[in-house]
């Protein structure tokens, strides 16, 4: 999958290549507002993106191949792009008022993740195993971009994100609505296989160099580490997130089945 996203002007974003633009177009075709093709010799994949275009009756316009490179900095849009909204986030006030996806709710919190490819695998993480929430700073932390949305395998169309000001705020209107707050540290004695998770819970994430911030950290109920036996110490916080996750799942899918924990 090849694609980015650029600002285009306030009012919209640009999204490119066949399979993000696809996606765009079966997640939420009322947020394109025009669909940018080269014209020539197309195979079947750029047929579709055209085809599903003129279905959601979203305008469709032939472009130079060369404004394409000019609007993506060169890089590979394979002859498709399209102008979107920008991506809507969801506010602090809209995170309180949410219902639970579940009865079983998770929610990630995200301290400071900044590279755009460790936020969308996290995001098509969350997507896979069933965590439609997450939550990331205003500030100093990656948001959406194209490298998330090739990253996430259009995930980020599925899963809701809200960008807040306060991240301890966030996490402590949880607690207040009966949610248990548990953060990933490398350094926690208690490891994540050792722990059975409540229903309601809140993971909080930590960034790539710095962790999770010494103030959130300490208003974690608890901290849980993933146990390792190599000689590297730490791992991509996108692949920690993938252990957990699972883990979370595993047992919720045990409860679920009546099997052990």
């Amino acid at each position: 999958m090849n694609s980015s996203i650029q600002r285009t002007n306030q009012e919209s974003a640009l999204v490119y290549g066949i399979h993000p633009v696809l996606e765009k177009l079966q997640a939420a075709p009322g947020d394109v507002i025009e669909v940018l093709l080269v014209p020539g010799d197309r195979g079947s994949s750029v047929r579709r993106v055209e085809q599903a275009a003129r279905r959601e009756r979203c305008r469709v316009s032939a472009v130079d191949a060369r404004l394409l490179d000019a609007l993506t900095s060169g890089a590979n849009h394979q002859g498709v792009a399209a102008r979107v909204a920008p991506f809507a986030y969801g506010s602090f006030d809209e995170l309180l008022a949410a219902p639970p996806s579940a009865a079983a709710d998770c929610v990630l919190f995200l301290d400071g993740v900044v590279d755009p490819r460790n936020l969308g695998g996290i995001l098509r993480t969350c997507e896979a195993m069933g965590v439609g929430r997450v939550v990331i700073p205003r500030d100093r932390a990656a948001g959406v971009t194209g490298a998330v949305i090739k990253a996430s395998a259009g995930a980020v169309h599925h899963v809701r994100l809200y960008r807040i000001p306060n991240l301890l705020r966030g996490l402590l209107a949880l607690r207040e609505r009966g949610y248990w707050l548990v953060g990933l540290d490398a350094e926690a004695e208690s490891r994540a296989s050792d722990v059975v998770y409540p229903e309601k819970l809140a993971v909080v994430l930590g960034g790539e160099e710095r962790g999770i911030r010494p103030l959130i950290r300490r208003n974690c109920d608890f901290l849980v580490s993933i146990p390792m036996s190599g000689r590297i110490g730490s791992l991509n916080v996108g692949v920690a997130w993938g252990v957990f996750a699972y883990e979370v799942t595993r047992q919720r899918i045990s409860a679920d089945t009546g099997g052990p924990r």
